[in-house]
Protein backbone atom coordinates (compact mmCIF):
# COMPACT_ATOMS: atom_id res chain seq x y z
CA UNK A 1 0.00 0.00 0.00
CA UNK A 2 2.61 2.61 0.53
CA UNK A 3 4.57 1.28 -2.04
CA UNK A 4 1.48 2.07 -4.45
CA UNK A 5 1.28 5.15 -2.84
CA UNK A 6 4.94 6.85 -2.79
CA UNK A 7 4.81 5.35 -6.79
CA UNK A 8 1.79 7.22 -7.36
CA UNK A 9 2.81 10.61 -5.61
CA UNK A 10 5.86 10.44 -7.67
CA UNK A 11 4.00 9.80 -10.88
CA UNK A 12 1.98 12.88 -10.33
CA UNK A 13 5.36 15.15 -9.24
CA UNK A 14 6.33 14.17 -12.47
CA UNK A 15 3.71 14.99 -14.72
CA UNK A 16 2.91 18.52 -12.77
CA UNK A 17 6.76 19.45 -12.93
CA UNK A 18 7.07 17.84 -16.78
CA UNK A 19 4.20 20.34 -17.74
CA UNK A 20 5.80 23.42 -15.53
CA UNK A 21 2.15 24.17 -13.79
CA UNK A 22 2.02 21.96 -10.57
CA UNK A 23 -1.52 21.75 -9.06
CA UNK A 24 -2.88 19.85 -12.11
CA UNK A 25 -2.97 16.02 -10.88
CA UNK A 26 -2.48 15.00 -6.84
CA UNK A 27 -3.15 12.12 -4.65
CA UNK A 28 -6.04 13.39 -2.34
CA UNK A 29 -5.91 10.45 0.21
CA UNK A 30 -5.08 6.93 0.76
CA UNK A 31 -7.11 4.83 3.03
CA UNK A 32 -6.91 1.17 4.36
CA UNK A 33 -9.70 -0.43 6.18
CA UNK A 34 -7.99 -3.25 7.84
CA UNK A 35 -10.79 -5.43 8.79
CA UNK A 36 -12.34 -5.39 5.54
CA UNK A 37 -9.34 -5.93 3.78
CA UNK A 38 -10.03 -2.91 1.55
CA UNK A 39 -7.72 0.14 0.67
CA UNK A 40 -8.82 2.99 -1.40
CA UNK A 41 -6.98 6.14 -3.23
CA UNK A 42 -8.33 9.31 -3.96
CA UNK A 43 -6.83 11.30 -7.14
CA UNK A 44 -7.66 15.14 -7.90
CA UNK A 45 -6.38 17.02 -11.59
CA UNK A 46 -7.63 17.53 -14.82
CA UNK A 47 -8.77 14.90 -16.85
CA UNK A 48 -6.12 13.71 -19.02
CA UNK A 49 -3.46 13.40 -15.95
CA UNK A 50 -6.30 11.99 -13.77
CA UNK A 51 -6.85 9.04 -16.72
CA UNK A 52 -2.56 8.58 -16.86
CA UNK A 53 -2.14 8.43 -13.23
CA UNK A 54 -5.48 6.42 -12.43
CA UNK A 55 -4.98 3.96 -15.00
CA UNK A 56 -1.06 3.14 -14.05
CA UNK A 57 -2.79 2.84 -10.35
CA UNK A 58 -4.62 0.53 -11.10
CA UNK A 59 -2.68 -1.60 -13.08
CA UNK A 60 0.06 -1.32 -10.44
CA UNK A 61 -2.48 -2.36 -7.91
CA UNK A 62 -3.53 -5.88 -9.69
CA UNK A 63 -0.24 -6.26 -10.44
CA UNK A 64 0.64 -6.31 -6.96
CA UNK A 65 -2.32 -8.31 -5.84
CA UNK A 66 -1.85 -11.22 -8.08
CA UNK A 67 1.89 -11.47 -6.53
CA UNK A 68 0.52 -11.59 -2.79
CA UNK A 69 -1.76 -14.99 -2.58
CA UNK A 70 -2.56 -15.46 1.35
CA UNK A 71 -2.30 -18.72 2.58
CA UNK A 72 -5.33 -20.50 4.19
CA UNK A 73 -4.16 -20.09 7.66
CA UNK A 74 -3.46 -16.66 6.71
CA UNK A 75 -7.09 -16.18 6.00
CA UNK A 76 -8.35 -18.08 9.17
CA UNK A 77 -6.00 -15.95 11.36
CA UNK A 78 -7.77 -12.70 9.61
CA UNK A 79 -10.93 -14.56 10.39
CA UNK A 80 -11.86 -13.56 6.48
CA UNK A 81 -13.97 -17.17 6.46
CA UNK A 82 -15.82 -16.21 9.68
CA UNK A 83 -19.13 -15.18 8.75
CA UNK A 84 -19.39 -12.14 10.90
CA UNK A 85 -15.95 -11.25 10.56
CA UNK A 86 -16.17 -11.08 6.43
CA UNK A 87 -14.39 -8.62 4.41
CA UNK A 88 -16.51 -5.92 2.24
CA UNK A 89 -18.53 -7.42 -0.49
CA UNK A 90 -16.41 -7.20 -3.95
CA UNK A 91 -16.39 -8.92 -7.19
CA UNK A 92 -12.36 -8.64 -8.13
CA UNK A 93 -9.11 -7.88 -7.20
CA UNK A 94 -9.39 -4.03 -8.08
CA UNK A 95 -13.20 -3.86 -7.78
CA UNK A 96 -14.36 -0.27 -8.03
CA UNK A 97 -13.39 2.86 -10.01
CA UNK A 98 -15.17 5.92 -9.60
CA UNK A 99 -14.74 9.03 -11.85
CA UNK A 100 -16.41 11.60 -9.56
CA UNK A 101 -16.91 15.62 -11.69
CA UNK A 102 -15.37 18.32 -10.02
CA UNK A 103 -18.35 21.08 -11.87
CA UNK A 104 -17.68 23.42 -8.80
CA UNK A 105 -14.50 25.14 -10.54
CA UNK A 106 -12.61 25.01 -14.15
CA UNK A 107 -10.49 21.66 -13.07
CA UNK A 108 -11.03 20.73 -16.67
CA UNK A 109 -12.77 23.26 -19.24
CA UNK A 110 -13.03 24.02 -23.11
CA UNK A 111 -13.39 26.64 -24.89
CA UNK A 112 -16.27 27.45 -27.03
CA UNK A 113 -16.92 29.74 -29.91
CA UNK A 114 -17.58 33.14 -28.02
CA UNK A 115 -14.13 32.07 -25.54
CA UNK A 116 -16.16 31.26 -22.74
CA UNK A 117 -15.34 28.27 -20.46
CA UNK A 118 -17.79 25.66 -20.69
CA UNK A 119 -17.58 22.33 -18.81
CA UNK A 120 -17.61 19.02 -21.09
CA UNK A 121 -20.02 16.53 -18.58
CA UNK A 122 -18.74 13.47 -20.43
CA UNK A 123 -15.41 14.14 -19.32
CA UNK A 124 -15.73 11.56 -16.43
CA UNK A 125 -17.39 9.29 -18.36
CA UNK A 126 -14.35 9.40 -21.14
CA UNK A 127 -12.03 8.80 -18.23
CA UNK A 128 -13.59 6.17 -16.67
CA UNK A 129 -13.20 4.60 -19.98
CA UNK A 130 -9.58 4.83 -20.46
CA UNK A 131 -8.72 3.74 -17.18
CA UNK A 132 -11.35 0.23 -17.78
CA UNK A 133 -9.68 0.03 -20.81
CA UNK A 134 -6.12 -0.31 -19.13
CA UNK A 135 -7.31 -2.15 -16.45
CA UNK A 136 -8.62 -4.51 -19.84
CA UNK A 137 -5.00 -5.09 -20.68
CA UNK A 138 -4.55 -7.07 -17.34
CA UNK A 139 -7.70 -9.64 -18.02
CA UNK A 140 -9.99 -7.43 -15.86
CA UNK A 141 -13.47 -8.35 -16.54
CA UNK A 142 -15.11 -4.73 -16.89
CA UNK A 143 -18.27 -3.58 -16.35
CA UNK A 144 -19.42 0.36 -16.82
CA UNK A 145 -21.71 2.09 -15.33
CA UNK A 146 -23.31 6.05 -15.12
CA UNK A 147 -21.69 8.27 -17.55
CA UNK A 148 -19.62 5.53 -19.01
CA UNK A 149 -22.65 3.25 -19.70
CA UNK A 150 -24.31 3.58 -23.47
CA UNK A 151 -27.25 3.68 -20.98
CA UNK A 152 -26.44 5.45 -18.24
CA UNK A 153 -26.78 2.29 -15.42
CA UNK A 154 -26.16 3.09 -12.12
CA UNK A 155 -23.68 1.47 -10.23
CA UNK A 156 -26.15 -0.64 -7.56
CA UNK A 157 -28.12 -1.87 -10.84
CA UNK A 158 -24.90 -2.62 -12.74
CA UNK A 159 -23.69 -5.01 -9.02
CA UNK A 160 -26.75 -6.40 -8.64
CA UNK A 161 -27.46 -7.62 -12.25
CA UNK A 162 -24.05 -8.39 -13.29
CA UNK A 163 -22.04 -9.60 -10.57
CA UNK A 164 -22.05 -11.04 -7.29
CA UNK A 165 -21.27 -8.05 -4.86
CA UNK A 166 -24.25 -8.70 -2.75
CA UNK A 167 -23.70 -12.27 -2.36
CA UNK A 168 -20.25 -12.35 -2.55
CA UNK A 169 -17.59 -14.28 -0.12
CA UNK A 170 -14.79 -11.38 0.01
CA UNK A 171 -13.67 -11.52 -3.21
CA UNK A 172 -12.54 -15.44 -3.26
CA UNK A 173 -14.82 -15.68 -6.10
CA UNK A 174 -16.97 -13.97 -8.94
CA UNK A 175 -19.77 -14.83 -11.03
CA UNK A 176 -16.90 -16.03 -13.41
CA UNK A 177 -15.39 -18.59 -11.00
CA UNK A 178 -12.76 -18.89 -9.24
CA UNK A 179 -10.02 -16.97 -8.85
CA UNK A 180 -6.89 -17.94 -10.33
CA UNK A 181 -5.42 -20.10 -13.44
CA UNK A 182 -7.44 -20.87 -16.38
CA UNK A 183 -6.11 -24.31 -17.44
CA UNK A 184 -6.98 -24.35 -21.32
CA UNK A 185 -5.64 -20.69 -21.61
CA UNK A 186 -3.27 -19.97 -18.95
CA UNK A 187 -4.26 -16.83 -18.27
CA UNK A 188 -4.91 -15.28 -14.69
CA UNK A 189 -8.78 -14.31 -13.89
CA UNK A 190 -8.48 -11.19 -11.63
CA UNK A 191 -12.44 -11.12 -11.35
CA UNK A 192 -14.64 -7.97 -12.02
CA UNK A 193 -14.25 -4.09 -11.65
CA UNK A 194 -17.00 -1.77 -11.76
CA UNK A 195 -15.82 1.41 -13.62
CA UNK A 196 -17.71 4.14 -14.16
CA UNK A 197 -18.95 8.05 -13.28
CA UNK A 198 -22.54 8.96 -11.21
CA UNK A 199 -23.51 12.60 -12.59
CA UNK A 200 -22.52 14.30 -9.61
CA UNK A 201 -19.30 13.68 -6.79
CA UNK A 202 -20.58 10.66 -4.02
CA UNK A 203 -19.74 10.75 -0.77
CA UNK A 204 -19.15 7.68 1.58
CA UNK A 205 -20.46 7.57 5.48
CA UNK A 206 -20.29 4.96 7.46
CA UNK A 207 -21.95 4.48 10.75
CA UNK A 208 -20.24 1.60 13.15
CA UNK A 209 -22.71 -0.09 15.81
CA UNK A 210 -21.25 -0.66 19.33
CA UNK A 211 -19.79 -4.75 19.44
CA UNK A 212 -23.25 -7.64 19.85
CA UNK A 213 -25.76 -4.86 18.67
CA UNK A 214 -27.24 -7.64 16.24
CA UNK A 215 -27.82 -7.61 12.71
CA UNK A 216 -31.22 -7.16 13.04
CA UNK A 217 -30.60 -4.62 14.98
CA UNK A 218 -28.21 -2.78 12.57
CA UNK A 219 -30.74 -3.73 9.57
CA UNK A 220 -33.13 -1.16 11.22
CA UNK A 221 -31.13 1.48 10.71
CA UNK A 222 -30.08 0.71 7.31
CA UNK A 223 -34.03 0.74 6.53
CA UNK A 224 -34.30 3.81 8.22
CA UNK A 225 -31.31 5.22 6.48
CA UNK A 226 -31.52 4.34 2.69
CA UNK A 227 -33.95 5.81 -0.15
CA UNK A 228 -34.68 2.34 -1.81
CA UNK A 229 -36.51 1.31 1.62
CA UNK A 230 -39.64 4.41 1.35
CA UNK A 231 -39.00 5.27 5.16
CA UNK A 232 -35.57 6.42 4.52
CA UNK A 233 -33.68 9.82 3.23
CA UNK A 234 -33.36 10.83 -0.41
CA UNK A 235 -30.24 9.98 -2.45
CA UNK A 236 -29.11 7.34 -0.33
CA UNK A 237 -28.09 4.04 -0.89
CA UNK A 238 -26.94 1.53 2.40
CA UNK A 239 -25.61 -1.63 3.08
CA UNK A 240 -25.51 -3.69 6.18
CA UNK A 241 -22.11 -4.94 6.55
CA UNK A 242 -20.22 -7.10 8.96
CA UNK A 243 -17.23 -5.35 10.51
CA UNK A 244 -15.11 -7.72 12.85
CA UNK A 245 -17.10 -10.77 14.87
CA UNK A 246 -20.04 -9.70 16.80
CA UNK A 247 -20.21 -6.04 15.40
CA UNK A 248 -21.64 -4.40 12.06
CA UNK A 249 -21.63 -1.48 9.97
CA UNK A 250 -23.89 0.40 8.01
CA UNK A 251 -22.41 1.74 4.96
CA UNK A 252 -23.43 4.90 3.36
CA UNK A 253 -23.57 6.31 -0.34
CA UNK A 254 -24.66 9.53 -0.54
CA UNK A 255 -25.54 10.21 -4.48
CA UNK A 256 -26.29 14.20 -4.06
CA UNK A 257 -24.63 15.31 -0.76
CA UNK A 258 -26.59 19.20 -1.86
CA UNK A 259 -29.93 16.93 -1.23
CA UNK A 260 -28.95 14.64 1.83
CA UNK A 261 -25.78 15.73 3.64
CA UNK A 262 -23.45 13.84 5.99
CA UNK A 263 -25.20 16.12 8.90
CA UNK A 264 -28.85 14.74 8.00
CA UNK A 265 -27.27 11.30 8.40
CA UNK A 266 -26.21 12.36 11.76
CA UNK A 267 -29.38 13.53 12.45
CA UNK A 268 -30.96 10.49 11.03
CA UNK A 269 -28.98 8.12 13.28
CA UNK A 270 -29.61 10.25 16.73
CA UNK A 271 -33.48 10.03 15.82
CA UNK A 272 -32.96 6.20 15.28
CA UNK A 273 -31.15 5.86 18.71
CA UNK A 274 -34.03 7.47 19.96
CA UNK A 275 -36.48 5.23 18.63
CA UNK A 276 -34.57 2.36 19.56
CA UNK A 277 -34.69 3.36 23.05
CA UNK A 278 -38.39 3.34 23.03
CA UNK A 279 -39.12 0.16 21.65
CA UNK A 280 -36.87 -1.02 24.54
CA UNK A 281 -39.41 0.46 27.07
CA UNK A 282 -36.25 2.73 28.15
CA UNK A 283 -36.56 6.59 28.74
CA UNK A 284 -35.78 8.37 25.44
CA UNK A 285 -32.18 9.76 25.70
CA UNK A 286 -31.06 13.15 24.64
CA UNK A 287 -29.50 14.02 21.50
CA UNK A 288 -25.68 13.29 22.49
CA UNK A 289 -27.16 9.77 23.56
CA UNK A 290 -24.73 7.23 21.31
CA UNK A 291 -25.47 4.23 23.14
CA UNK A 292 -25.77 1.83 20.00
CA UNK A 293 -23.31 3.67 17.82
CA UNK A 294 -19.96 3.23 18.40
CA UNK A 295 -18.63 5.26 16.10
CA UNK A 296 -19.54 8.09 12.61
CA UNK A 297 -17.49 8.91 10.06
CA UNK A 298 -16.75 10.04 6.51
CA UNK A 299 -15.31 7.18 3.91
CA UNK A 300 -12.97 9.03 1.19
CA UNK A 301 -13.02 12.69 0.48
CA UNK A 302 -15.33 15.38 -0.52
CA UNK A 303 -15.37 17.68 -3.82
CA UNK A 304 -14.23 20.34 -1.54
CA UNK A 305 -11.23 17.72 -0.06
CA UNK A 306 -10.41 17.46 -3.43
CA UNK A 307 -10.29 21.13 -4.67
CA UNK A 308 -8.79 22.26 -1.68
CA UNK A 309 -5.75 19.58 -1.82
CA UNK A 310 -4.99 21.25 -5.76
CA UNK A 311 -4.35 24.83 -3.96
CA UNK A 312 -2.82 23.41 -1.65
CA UNK A 313 0.05 22.02 -3.82
CA UNK A 314 0.78 25.01 -5.77
CA UNK A 315 4.64 24.66 -5.54
CA UNK A 316 7.43 22.29 -6.06
CA UNK A 317 7.98 22.60 -1.81
CA UNK A 318 3.64 22.29 -1.35
CA UNK A 319 3.48 19.83 -3.46
CA UNK A 320 6.08 17.90 -1.54
CA UNK A 321 4.64 18.96 1.70
CA UNK A 322 1.71 17.55 0.88
CA UNK A 323 2.74 14.18 -0.04
CA UNK A 324 4.48 13.57 3.11
CA UNK A 325 1.79 14.77 5.15
CA UNK A 326 -0.36 12.18 3.38
CA UNK A 327 2.00 9.34 3.75
CA UNK A 328 2.33 9.96 7.49
CA UNK A 329 -1.91 9.83 7.29
CA UNK A 330 -1.29 6.49 5.76
CA UNK A 331 1.23 5.03 8.21
CA UNK A 332 -0.83 5.80 11.13
CA UNK A 333 -3.66 4.50 9.25
CA UNK A 334 -1.96 1.27 9.02
CA UNK A 335 -0.05 0.89 12.07
CA UNK A 336 -4.14 1.48 13.33
CA UNK A 337 -5.35 -1.39 11.64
Amino acid sequence: MLDLLEKTQEHCFYLNTKNNSPKQVVVVKAFSDGPYDRSSFHIAGISDLVSIVGSSLAVSAVEALLRFEPSSEEDDSQGLKNEKGSPHPTVGLVDHVSVLPLNDVNVDSCRNNDGGDCYDENIPGSVARKIGDALSSKNVNILYYGTSHPEGTPLATVRRESTRFFHSDGGKSTSDGELGCDGENNVISVGQTTVGSPDRFVENYNIRLRRKVSRSTARSLTEYIRERSGIGLPKVEALTLAYGPNQYEVACNLLDPSVTSAEDIEQRIRMWENQQELLQNQKPQDHSYSGLVDISYRVGTTSDMCLNALREVETVASEKAYNQATRKRLEKNLCVD
